[in-house]
């Protein structure tokens, strides 16, 4: 909420009045600092309140939350009307990579919760594919709907679409045991521990076909060297660089001074 009420701030905007205590002439830009200082400080006063110190899958969840708030915050400088614009030709648009991104964080939670409820059934081999299909039905209906309503959503609706599945993500994965990281949970690579899943992040997750393999969704080459999150990562961030550089040709690389400076 402070990053979309601040994103439009222009630099005239940060040097407003704003007074706290002796601090009297930094203006508005202050007040965002004091914010970011006293969020920091909650952390580290929350964590010291914790009677318990934080499960590996916690741990590795936090991980999870960091990339989700770098790509929050690349989503906060794009506008609606450049979810569309191709950065070049065979690239996609940002509201491409976005579909395919939130498709990827329910098919994530898809492979580790059908593992988990599984095993605390006392189930410890693969299950059958009448089964895996059954147990898959609510989270592909679950993406499906939530995929459509990008076809033609807002970035701001973008944004709450992403929000919606990271704490889902969150909630529902966080009470994982250290031992049943260990566990085998099975897509089209095969059994994996759990704990793979976890770190892999960004894993698509295609339908399965009717011979129980899952068809790898397309990347495109350029990022074949990086890790799944990190390629989705880097393909929104280079739409929104072309597209603002794009926006910026007809002035001689200026940016066009109609349009309000971001924050970045």
């Amino acid at each position: 909420m402070l990053v979309r009420q601040t994103i439009g701030l222009s630099d005239a905007d940060t040097g407003r009045e704003w007074k706290w205590g002796a601090y009297d002439e930094e203006g508005l830009r202050f007040a965002l600092l004091m914010t970011h200082h006293e969020l920091r400080d909650l952390a580290v006063r929350l964590a010291a309140a914790r009677e318990r110190q934080p499960t590996q899958a916690q741990r590795v969840l936090a991980q999870y939350h960091q990339v989700y708030r770098d790509m929050t915050a690349v989503l906060a400088t794009a506008r609606s009307e450049d979810l569309d614009r191709a950065p070049a030709e065979g690239e996609w648009p940002l509201r491409e990579v976005c579909v395919h991104m939130l498709g990827a964080e329910y098919g994530f939670l898809r492979v580790c919760r059908i593992a988990l409820e599984r095993h605390r059934a006392g189930k410890a081999g693969e299950p059958p594919m009448e089964e895996w299909d059954a147990a898959s039905v609510p989270f592909i209906q679950a993406r499906e709907a939530a995929t459509k309503s990008l076809g033609s959503g807002t970035v701001e609706q973008i944004r709450d679409a992403f929000a919606t599945i990271h704490i889902r993500n969150l909630r529902e994965l966080g009470d994982i045991s250290d031992a049943e990281l260990e566990l085998p949970s099975w897509f089209w690579d095969g059994p994996m521990p759990i704990r793979f899943r976890l770190h892999l992040r960004g894993t698509p997750a295609p339908a399965h076909d009717p011979a129980g393999q899952d068809a790898r969704r397309h990347r495109p080459p350029t990022d074949r060297g990086a890790p799944p999150a990190a390629q989705h990562l880097q393909r929104a961030r280079r739409c929104r660089e072309r597209v603002r550089a794009r926006r910026a040709a007809p002035l001689g690389g200026r940016e066009d001074p109609r349009r309000p400076r971001r924050i970045h």
